[in-house]
């Protein structure tokens, strides 16, 4: 807060002395903020959080002051990027992800800002920022381990941001005509030493000169000066008491206010005219200039006369035939060869074909005449040599700056003339600016597309992703040259081409075979991204520095699934050990985890049965029942109170497994319960037989090297699987749990066991005369362990993992 404070007083000085300086006494100031911006952890632009806010125009200084926060002092800090962009959304590459071929990535304005403390207001100042909408993408960089956390063993923390923004500015500068002559009238004085004006050129405009001349400078007077020789600076130049010279500085900006920083500076000096040409300037924008007294002078007063001389395209208001171009001869003298800035003819502009009403999916085409206009492609253009063919679209706010545009040139080949020279063609599409004669080759600020007949690639593509608001302008010009000596010459006939002029979302729809085209929305801002695959990352999913092939995504698909199979043995064993139960629930969990992972396993390589959901509930749910039936058969309890809670588990862990199924408690709740009745059972046989249960055999044979596998499956799904290894791992962990029930699982059930007396051996009371058949059951079905009838009892040991059936 401390920083925004002193920042506001810095500035209330600073624009203290400009309006001082430039005799203007109204300026504006305007606050904007934003409050609980949540900020997510970079995947892939997806993940960005997305702001905008209005620049109003004649600002003089914007500071944007971000602050961020986390949800609670258990959370570590994380630091923050945060990239800001004027007129679209700002192209954001922080782990130097490749772009597809063919793609346009400067931009008009894209600053960087990095928020390293938490809860420290960082304040970030632009002067004369471009007016307009300013686009923030914020987001977490990602984090340097890529370990796959349980949901309750990782900190539940939030990160969010606020952000204030405030724009300082003029609001009464003095718009001038570009029509007719200004009168300026200069001092030295502190308020009248400089002037500042804007004006807005015709829309047609490609080239305009800014002129000072019939100035008349009144010197300051130097004669006390002079009179002390030991003081008087030799080099400074002093001007008559009354001059035709203009000792001006002229500074010329468009869009924003100029500034020291302003590349169209030019010092008069001397000179009687002072001029000043633009090629290509700035349209449908505010153009402002600054006139200041040159201080190497010494002035006292200054007049001068300010005024304009523009060039502008020839306009037609009605679609040109595409006939008027066609092969010509025309004599052209030898000047013509040299195409001016001017020589150029505006088209009308091309219309929006929105298909199906589909997010990012429009065309720009020709508009025939007619009752009703009628869409026509950009096809069999002739593109004449003496004469730059112009035409515009628009690139909207919101609807428009969230695709890609994208611009197709390719030469019909049947219309090229190259017998006796090559042709070559110049296409510039530039934004708010006409690219005329003497620009279209350069394009400097543009995009370009050049087509050589000497070359086999007739047809080139270029994309502009996230395009800027505003008019931008296509031009088209050809030009041959000898093949001996390559120079200008008239080409024989004008070349055919083929245009195509769209807005798409990602990379024509599309993001290859790696990934696919989604649209987002963040706030009130919609955008495509595309959702990489197997580790494939970038634009359009073109980066292959950590991605996987599909065979390798194969690999990993077979692992996840077959190492399933390694419940088979689980299963056998509880057949043979009579489990029908138990076998049921491992089949059942071994059939719908090799299902739910032959669908989760690769975006690349899958094969999902029935919706992803429905395989996710089934996988958890038989894998967490299985922990719950094999450990209550491991438990020493009554037949009737296992059944009861099979069944009561079954609905428990479905109820936990909907809630939360990747949760640890939908896990570690049931599993604790059944090791409370477990080991409770097995305390309470302990007791009542007043020696170790189960037996030493036991422990030793099943029960360690069980407990170890199945901890060693918890261990590797705990800690060690990251997304790099999970193929691997979580296959580990399917072999570790399914292999610890063979060993954990008691010993065979049997329905009774015969012992007759044979010899001295028997169980028979002595007086009794006939042999006696005693059938063996189950401790648990006797009360406390004890007989309570002479009649014969069964008395099975199955469900005793002590119990070790004869051999």
């Amino acid at each position: 807060m401390y920083q925004i404070l002193s920042h506001n007083i810095l500035f209330l000085i600073v624009i203290s002395v400009l309006l001082i300086k430039t005799n203007y006494a109204a300026y504006f100031s305007d606050v904007h903020w934003s409050t609980a911006i949540k900020l997510s952890q970079y995947e892939s632009y997806r993940s960005v959080t997305l702001l905008s806010y209005n620049v109003p125009e004649q600002t003089a200084d914007v500071s944007f002051s971000f602050q961020a926060k986390t949800s609670g002092k258990a959370c570590t800090f994380r630091e923050v990027h945060v990239y800001l962009q004027q007129g679209s959304y700002p192209l954001v590459t922080p782990y130097n992800e490749t772009y597809p071929p063919n793609f346009y990535l400067n931009r008009t304005d894209l600053f960087h800002i990095e928020i390293q403390k938490d809860a420290d207001a960082v304040s970030y100042i632009i002067s004369s920022p471009r007016p307009g909408t300013w686009y923030f993408a914020a987001f977490l960089p990602k984090p340097t381990s890529d370990k796959i956390q349980i949901k309750e063993l990782d900190k539940s923390c939030m990160y969010g941001m606020f952000v204030v923004v405030e724009s300082r500015g003029y609001d009464n500068i003095e718009e001038i005509s570009t029509e007719k002559s200004q009168h300026v009238h200069l001092t030295q004085q502190a308020t009248q030493s400089q002037a500042l004006y804007r004006f807005v050129l015709p829309k047609d405009t490609v080239e305009y000169t800014v002129k000072i001349d019939n100035c008349i400078v009144t010197s300051l007077d130097t004669s006390a000066e002079q009179t002390n020789t030991s003081n008087v600076n030799e080099t400074e130049p002093v001007l008559p008491s009354r001059s035709t010279n203009c000792p001006i500085v002229m500074t010329i900006e468009a869009e924003m206010l100029p500034s020291p920083k302003s590349k169209l500076k030019l010092a008069c000096g001397n000179k009687t005219v002072c001029s000043k040409t633009v090629l290509s300037p700035v349209l449908h924008k505010w153009t402002y200039i600054l006139l200041t007294v040159d201080n190497d002078f010494n002035v006292s007063e200054i007049q001068f006369q300010l005024h304009f001389e523009k060039k502008g395209c020839e306009s037609l208001k009605l679609l040109l035939p595409k006939t008027i171009y066609e092969a010509t001869t025309r004599e052209k003298n030898s000047n013509s060869l040299q195409l001016s800035q001017d020589s150029c003819i505006k088209m009308a502009s091309l219309g929006r074909f929105i298909f199906n009403q589909l997010t990012f999916n429009l065309s720009y085409l020709l508009s025939e005449p007619g009752p009703i206009p009628i869409p026509a492609m950009l096809d069999k253009l002739y593109i004449p040599d003496y004469q730059v063919l112009v035409t515009d679209i628009s690139v909207q706010e919101g609807t428009d700056i969230g695709g890609t545009l994208v611009l197709d040139v390719r030469f019909i080949k049947a219309s090229l003339e190259t017998s006796k020279h090559s042709i070559v063609l110049y296409v510039c599409l530039m934004k708010n600016s006409i690219p005329g004669g003497e620009t279209i080759a350069s394009c400097e600020t543009g995009v370009q597309i050049i087509l050589n007949t000497t070359s086999e690639q007739l047809e080139d593509t270029v994309y502009v992703p996230y395009p800027e608001v505003g008019i931008w302008y296509l031009a088209l010009n050809s030009r041959c040259y000898k093949k001996d000596t390559m120079a200008v010459i008239r080409c024989l006939g004008a070349p055919q081409v083929d245009i195509d002029l769209s807005i798409s979302g990602c990379l024509d729809g599309q993001c290859g075979e790696y990934g696919a085209c989604q649209d987002y929305i963040s706030g009130v801002h919609v955008f495509s991204s595309c959702k990489c695959f197997a580790g494939w990352r970038g634009y359009g999913c073109t980066d292959g520095t950590h991605g996987r092939t599909k065979n390798e995504e194969l690999v990993a698909l077979l692992l996840l699934t077959l190492s399933n199979l390694f419940f088979v043995p689980s299963i056998i064993v509880a057949l043979y050990r009579r489990y029908f139960t138990e076998a049921a629930v491992y089949t059942y969990t071994m059939f719908w985890s090799a299902i739910y992972h032959a669908c989760d396993a690769s975006d690349l390589v899958y094969y999902c049965l029935l919706d992803y959901d429905l395989l996710s509930f089934a996988d958890f749910l038989g894998s967490i029942y299985s922990f719950w039936v094999t450990m209550l058969a491991m438990a020493v309890i009554p037949t009737k109170v296992r059944t009861f809670a099979q069944a009561l588990g079954a609905l428990g862990v479905a109820v936990g497994v909907e809630y939360k199924r990747h949760g640890i408690f939908a896990f570690a709740l049931p599993a604790g319960i059944a090791a409370i009745v477990m080991f409770g059972s097995w305390g309470l046989q302990c007791k009542r037989r007043r020696k170790l249960f189960p037996q030493k055999r036991y422990i030793l044979l099943h029960l360690i090297p069980g407990v170890i596998l199945a901890f060693t499956g918890m261990g590797i799904f705990a800690f060690l699987e990251t997304e790099e290894n999970y193929k691997y791992t979580h296959s580990c962990w399917h072999v570790a749990m399914s292999l610890s029930v063979v060993f954990l699982l008691p010993g065979r059930q049997t329905k009774g066991i015969d012992i007759t007396e044979t010899s001295s051996n028997n169980l028979t009371n002595n007086n009794s005369a006939t042999n006696s058949r005693i059938v063996l059951s189950s401790y648990a079905d006797m009360p406390n362990g004890h007989v309570t009838s002479s009649e014969s009892v069964e008395i099975s040991m199955g469900d005793n993992p002590a119990y070790s059936p004869p051999e």
